[in-house]
């Protein structure tokens, strides 16, 4: 079985989630593809957040926070406890950063089983803090997802995001770094054109290789696929390549859980594959509320925000989620990371002289899938690297 055949399984986190992570994607793309030259979030970083929301959630809040999340139940608590373990095992090889937290204010007192629940099952917590002292709130929650990250994600919070009248906010940060299985050359780095659209070029840093990848295509999609795995199996990343210059907004409009799940267990071992990859580098920020209002969920913002299980009195409403990513790819992998100095080549042999191209240079998609579970970690859009 291909591993993303697993995708279409019912029930399990990674179908969850890739149903998550196609509508918000959606959902972003539709808001702001016409202010950011890249849109990229960490579907389940956000997922988890919000599961952990879900926990505290009693009635209609529940209700919406079920229906956005695409769950039935509450057993979504025990794929995340079972999950999430497997995520903080860290290696030289392949390292996440999950920084995922609610904070409240300290006028509504937390139900203790709650904050047990919390740290059994998300490996997280809710602090009760001092809204009132808005900017050394700030200044904490900016500190923790500091030393959180490696430093990697600074700033999580800008000026104005909390305020004195701040009931509760969901903080949501993820920093990933892999080393690629196959590393590009470095000497193999050249200046190289990228198509922004048909009528604009910028020149790029693109890396090059030929090796053998797991490729594939959908017609229905217009768009190629090609895995690229990180050392250790335990993830890689996919990059979904339109036909046409022009063909990621046809690539985003029918991008759907099906199609997705489709392409990716098409993939196949192909060998000789000549890959071009623009180096990549992205920390962005999102405030989400907006997005995941137009998503379904309005209880959890507003002042009908049921969250019982959550506080003991009081009827505090999330002010905001925010949603920070930070992803580097080079030559080494996703973030820096030791590379071959010398020239990859493909096996010799009567298969050398067919090579077959694959040259991102051009607006794509990407995700970056935790194997074996099959969850979607990262999934964006690119139009200039």
């Amino acid at each position: 079985m291909n591993l993303y055949q697993r995708l279409v399984m019912p029930k399990s986190l990674g179908r969850m989630i890739v149903h998550f992570a196609v509508d918000l994607h959606r959902e972003l793309l539709h808001s702001r593809q016409e202010k950011l030259d890249t849109v990229i979030s960490s579907p389940f970083s956000i997922a988890a957040v919000l599961s952990m929301t879900l926990a505290g959630a009693r009635g209609k809040t529940a209700e919406e926070l079920l229906s956005v999340l695409r769950v039935k139940d509450d057993k979504v608590h025990e794929n995340f406890a079972a999950f999430l373990p497997k995520l903080s095992s860290h290696s030289h090889k392949l390292q996440f950063h999950l920084a995922n937290r609610i904070y409240s204010d300290q006028k509504f007192p937390v139900v203790e089983n709650y904050v047990a629940f919390l740290n059994s099952s998300y490996v997280s917590t809710i602090l009760s803090v001092e809204f009132e002292k808005s900017e050394s709130v700030r200044a904490e929650i900016n500190d923790w997802v500091k030393v959180t990250t490696e430093s990697k994600i600074v700033d999580m919070l800008g000026p104005g995001i909390v305020t004195a009248s701040t009931g509760a906010i969901l903080v949501s940060a993820i920093y990933f770094r892999g080393l690629w299985e196959l590393p590009f050359p470095t000497s193999s780095t050249s200046r190289h054109e990228f198509n922004v659209n048909s009528k604009t070029k910028v020149e790029v840093d693109m890396m090059h290789q030929k090796q053998e990848f797991a490729i594939a295509r959908s017609d229905e999609l217009k768009a190629r696929a090609i895995e690229m795995p990180y050392k250790g199996g335990k993830a890689s990343m996919v990059i979904l390549l339109p036909d046409d210059i022009d063909g990621l907004s046809h690539l985003e409009h029918h991008l759907s859980h099906c199609k997705l799940s489709t392409i990716l267990a098409d993939l196949k071992e192909t060998p000789n594959v000549q890959v071009s990859l623009p180096k990549l580098s992205f920390q962005q920020g999102l405030s989400l509320k907006s997005t995941l209002t137009a998503m379904g969920l309005n209880d959890l913002f507003s002042t009908s925000c049921d969250l019982s299980g959550m506080f003991k009195t009081g009827r505090p409403s999330v002010f905001e989620l925010v949603h920070r990513v930070f992803l580097q790819i080079d030559e080494g992998g996703t973030e820096p990371g030791p590379a071959t100095a010398g020239e990859a080549s493909a096996p010799a042999g009567p298969e050398a002289a067919q090579t077959t191209e694959f040259l991102v240079d051009h607006p794509f998609m990407l995700l970056v899938l935790k194997s074996k579970s099959d969850v979607v970690l990262f999934i964006g859009s690119v139009r200039r690297p």
